[in-house]
């Protein structure tokens, strides 16, 4: 089966044939054929060997003939490549009595009833493992003898069961876990789940659906959906953010620019979920962030611009210190220290773990306090001016520090005055004063789109003319 680029916009279909039925991904093509290789293999003389594909296009499937000896027939005709969907009839060989394929749509899978557009979600586009309903009590947690272990540091070794009681409902219970355990977002003790109910513990999310529990794991590729937000401060008379609204995607790297004053700060707040806006909604991959807040904040890592480490420890020690505070009680000393090594040759540190803190240059101690938010696996990674007071060289080195993050599986913002890097982003936001989007997209369209040739410029121009649209 060839691996192709997934096209979202195409279905999930069903081919039915004589001898079975397939699910067909868009992730795929399909090889029919009389070759017992093929994805689709026909028993037919009349079939060649390689006969046909079927391939994802955007929005639907094509079926190819692959130059095949006797043809390949598609709603009554001949065809050399031909779109095809649910209820099209396709047979080989021969277009009255060849053998057949009946497409048919796929009924879309239930899903967790608090998230918006699921499958547009890293999380909740699939499952990461489907188990039927337990008829007794389940334990779930770090360790290996729970009946459903998950392997996560956050996550308490005896973590929370899932109790099947006689009427045939479900509770979920905590057993006192560090970290606790979530009902919609919610941190409850014990409490009744119904179906379309989200269980969160730790990175992962447990749902009834139909008669199976699913899970569905946090990895790290997130989106954000920041909707009308809006924010005003002296009994409405003075506006800090203006109906601001923009998308960012999974793996993306943003950066937040714009003169003082223009709400970047006010911003920042708001997308971590520290002060919510008056107005609008955050979605962290399909999920309010205002409502789920309890939960997912222990998946956002915010980097201040002042480093909050303790200048006199060592760089180990400094985040030996950290996961003893934000790992659970019952995490052994060798798996704090496994989890510390990771982060520390994540950022490249291996070469000052033994140093002291105070003694590292600027740069290098940025990448500290970026290991320290590591340490619990956020998906969603805020820095505010994390290169403020660096030299050009250190700004460039931390912005591509902050690039292999986000290459490497999360959602990276990044709130700075700097605009000396902005090219190893992928999206840049640009807020005009009053707190109004003045840009979105691609940094190396911004300066061509307000029509400058320097950022001292376009700021200069914001400050002079704060009343113009510069996004209209």
């Amino acid at each position: 089966m060839a691996e192709r680029p997934v096209a979202p916009t195409a279905p999930e279909l069903v081919l039915e044939t004589d001898t079975g039925s397939t699910v067909m991904s868009p992730g795929h093509d399909y090889h029919v054929g009389r070759d017992p290789l093929s994805d689709i293999v026909i028993d037919d003389a009349r079939v060649s060997w390689h006969h046909a594909v079927l391939r994802p296009e955007a929005g639907h499937w094509t079926i190819e003939d692959e130059n095949s000896t006797n043809g390949t027939f598609a709603d009554g005709r001949r065809v050399r490549e031909w779109a095809v969907g649910p209820g099209s009839v396709i047979h080989f060989g021969s277009p009255s009595d060849g053998p057949c394929a009946v497409l048919l749509g796929l009924p879309a899978p239930e899903r967790p009833s608090a998230v918006s557009m699921p499958g547009l979600t890293g999380t909740f586009r699939r499952p990461t493992a489907v188990r039927p309903l337990p008829t007794r009590t389940v334990r779930i947690g770090r360790a290996d003898d729970n009946d459903l272990v998950v392997d996560d540091l956050v996550v308490s070794r005896h973590h929370a069961e899932l109790h099947a009681l006689p009427d045939g409902s479900y509770e979920i219970a905590d057993l006192g876990s560090h970290n606790g355990t979530y009902l919609n977002g919610r941190p409850v003790t014990s409490a009744p789940l119904g179906a379309g109910d989200i269980v969160g513990i730790g990175h992962s999310a447990f749902c009834l659906v139909g008669d199976t529990l699913q899970e569905y794991v946090d990895t790290g590729e997130v989106s954000l959906d920041v909707q009308d937000l809006t924010v005003a401060v002296d009994r409405g008379r003075k506006t800090l953010l203006d109906h601001v609204s923009f998308p960012v995607g999974e793996k993306c790297l943003l950066a937040v620019v714009g003169p003082s004053g223009a709400g970047k700060s006010t911003l920042l707040n708001a997308l971590t979920g520290q002060r919510p806006a008056d107005h609008g909604t955050v979605l962290y991959d399909g999920r309010d962030l205002y409502r789920d807040y309890a939960e997912l904040r222990q998946r956002i890592g915010l980097v201040p611009q002042d480093d909050i480490l303790h200048a006199q420890l060592t760089v180990r020690s400094a985040l030996s210190y950290a996961a003893e505070l934000r790992f659970p009680q019952d995490t052994a000393k060798a798996e704090r220290r496994e989890r510390v090594d990771e982060v520390i040759r994540e950022l490249g540190l291996e070469q000052r773990a033994r140093q002291p803190v105070h003694s590292l240059s600027g740069g290098q101690r940025k990448r500290v306090s970026v290991a320290l938010e590591l340490l619990t696996k956020p998906s969603l990674l805020f820095l505010d001016e994390p290169t403020s007071g660096l030299d050009p060289g250190m700004d460039r080195s931390v912005m591509h520090m902050l690039r292999g993050l986000a290459d490497d599986g999360r959602t990276v913002i990044v709130v700075t005055h700097s605009v000396l890097s902005l090219d190893v982003c992928d999206r840049l936001l640009v807020l005009a004063p009053g707190g109004r989007i003045a840009y979105y997209g691609p940094p190396e369209d911004a300066l061509p789109y307000f029509g400058f040739t320097q950022w001292p410029e376009a700021f200069e121009a914001f400050e002079r003319d704060q009343d113009r649209d510069w996004a209209g």
